[in-house]
């Protein structure tokens, strides 16, 4: 009995070896479509109809530009003057025919085209800025259905495996080898294993479709998303924080609302000048007494006098506006300041979390494991120890995988506060 007991903790402590090596090749999905993050980068860009409509914003501002640039047309006057009752036209009555050619010589349709193109600037940095945006909550919701997927194949592969564990141990129990409070708990870890992979099934069903969401996708398929998790690279070094303000898109949204408020206010100035039209025409009076008229040219100029009307209003709130950016500027900076600083902060702090914890943790896990495995295959400890410690290293996968996630996104905020280009 003491041998077949032993053979049995032998024969368990193989199976719990299994499970370990299974939990490290969880099983293909063949039939998926496999996604890498530059891809899913890469779709969303094309796809997001919310971008589509900021490159519009381009191009309405192009096309107000080539209307700043239009000359006015000119307007034409006809008239019949001297109409009485009784009356032969072709002999009694006068024609009058006028043009009248607005003239731009006091700067204002350059002034126009000026704010015009100002707004081109400022359309275009407000694209890439949202064209940013995008690729950020691509990134970071890639790596939350990364880490998703990652627990998920993991309990999966966990709970495949413990099942083998429960059989044999049913078949123990059957044969009187063990007791039934080994194979109840036994059992009872089991259960657990499954209903916390349920719960890891639905999150990862979740996190990919917030995924296929941000990239702009109709359809949501099952995926399977390729980049590691363990991915580490080369240490980020921090760069210069003049370089920072001068890549970050905000501060070019910034500089361009100023320089348009600069632009609009240059306008309103110039917009208080007077109007000048350029008047010439035909006018054919009839004689009086006689049965034929005189051709006559007309030509003057009109100018609008600007007494009570200097534009004053509109020139104050230009003012107020180029103050109002300025500000607006300033506050974007010192936001720029913080997020570059804070995103250093948190990228320094989870990458000394993977080396001096995340990773320790992983292999304690793994010992601790091992150790209770060797144990209680040479009757050493009990049941209960041995699926503690199965808990324990668990536990620690569950830990680093979590912690990998938070430090792949602590990479991309990084990227994201310097302003590197993507």
């Amino acid at each position: 009995m003491r041998i077949a007991l032993k053979l049995s903790r032998y024969c368990f402590g193989i199976l719990v070896a299994l499970v370990i090596l299974g939990l490290f090749c969880p099983g293909l999905c063949s039939a998926q479509s496999r996604l890498s993050l530059q891809e899913a980068v890469d779709q969303a860009l094309q796809s997001r109809a919310s971008l589509k409509a900021e490159a519009q914003r381009v191009a309405a501002a192009q096309g107000l530009k080539r209307q700043a640039g239009a000359i006015s047309n000119p307007e034409f006057q006809f008239e019949n003057q001297n109409l009485r009752p009784a009356q032969t036209y072709a002999q009694d009555v006068d024609t009058l025919a006028v043009f009248t050619q607005p003239l731009d010589v006091l700067g204002k349709r350059k002034q126009r085209i000026a704010v015009a193109d100002q707004a081109i600037g400022r359309s275009q940095a407000e694209y890439e800025q949202a064209r940013r945006q995008i690729v950020q909550r691509v990134q970071l919701a890639y790596w939350i259905a990364r880490g998703a997927q990652e627990k998920r194949d993991l309990l999966n592969a966990t709970v495949e495996n413990f099942q083998e564990i429960v059989d044999y141990h049913s078949a123990q129990l059957s044969q009187g080898v063990i007791s039934e409070q080994d194979f109840l708990r036994v059992r009872l870890e089991s259960e657990r294993l499954k209903i916390t992979a349920n719960l890891a099934a639905i999150e990862a069903t979740r996190a990919r479709v917030q995924l296929l969401r941000e990239m702009g996708q109709t359809t949501f398929s099952e995926i399977v998303l390729t980049d590691p998790l363990d991915a580490h690279g080369s240490a980020i070094d921090p760069v210069n924080i003049d370089q920072v303000l001068s890549q970050r898109v905000e501060m070019r949204v910034g500089r361009a609302l100023l320089e348009e408020a600069h632009a609009n206010s240059r306008f309103q100035d110039v917009s208080a000048r007077p109007d000048l039209s350029l008047i010439y025409g035909y006018k054919r009076t009839q004689l009086v007494d006689t049965t034929t008229g005189t051709n006559t040219a007309i030509a003057g100029l009109s100018i609008t006098l600007p007494i009570t009307n200097r534009n004053q209003g509109n020139r104050e709130a230009a003012t107020a506006e180029v103050r109002r950016q300025q500000q607006l500027l300033a506050e974007t900076e010192a936001g720029v300041r913080a997020d570059y600083y804070g995103a250093v902060q948190e990228y320094d702090m989870r990458r000394h979390e993977v080396v001096e914890t995340l990773l320790p943790l992983r292999e304690h896990g793994a010992a601790i494991s091992e150790i209770a495995q060797q144990a209680y295959a040479q009757g050493g400890t009990d049941l209960l120890r041995l699926l503690d410690a199965e808990r324990a290293r668990l536990d620690a996968e569950l830990a680093w995988i979590q912690g990998m996630v938070e430090y792949q996104q602590s990479i991309v905020n990084l990227e994201i506060a310097e302003g590197v280009s993507q």
